[in-house]
């Protein structure tokens, strides 16, 4: 674990310092029927499934060892918190990822992704937030099935660049 999460650090500050260095390349498209393009779709449903609160969905995208990282392994949710988060503290308006990218090693790979939400949270008093950033998903390949293992996040200042919007 320690690997990945070493890992996925340095995917995710190389991901931040190339976009960062001038204007977004094009992301390529993954070719049909591959496990690019199958990881890239699982993506986007596990961000709809999230939006929708769809609990059946998300239980069968995320493995029971799931844990949501701050990039720098300042602090950390496990799935059983994570859920209880997304289903009674979070009312989500909008929630997408862009520029999505596999990296596929076999039965384990690594999805980065820019992505941006917004909506209200709290647990009592619901307050107005907008968040944009950086991920890192670890997925594994297990009896025919990805499921997501691990989120290596990080939340940027400031609001999203104009042009940034969702694929």
């Amino acid at each position: 674990m320690k690997f990945l999460i070493s890992f996925c650090a340095t995917l995710t500050a190389a991901t931040i310092a190339t976009q960062s260095a001038g204007p977004p390349a094009a992301v390529p498209t993954p070719a049909p029927g591959s496990p690019e393009a199958e990881l890239v779709s699982l993506t986007n449903e596990w961000s709809s499934a999230i939006l929708a609160k769809d609990r059946a969905k998300l239980e069968a995208l995320m493995s029971p060892q799931f844990t949501l990282q701050g990039w720098d392994g300042s602090w950390q949710v496990e799935r059983p918190q994570w859920l209880d988060n997304t289903f009674q503290s979070y009312d989500i308006v909008e929630y997408h990822h862009a520029d999505i990218v596999p990296h596929v090693y076999g039965d384990v790979a690594a999805i980065t992704s820019k992505w941006y939400w917004r909506g209200k949270r709290g647990r009592t008093e619901k307050k107005p937030f907008e968040e944009h950033g950086y991920c890192v998903d670890m997925w594994r390949h297990v009896g025919g099935t990805w499921q997501v293992v691990s989120r290596l996040t990080i939340i940027m200042p400031g609001k999203e660049e104009p042009g940034s919007k969702h694929d």
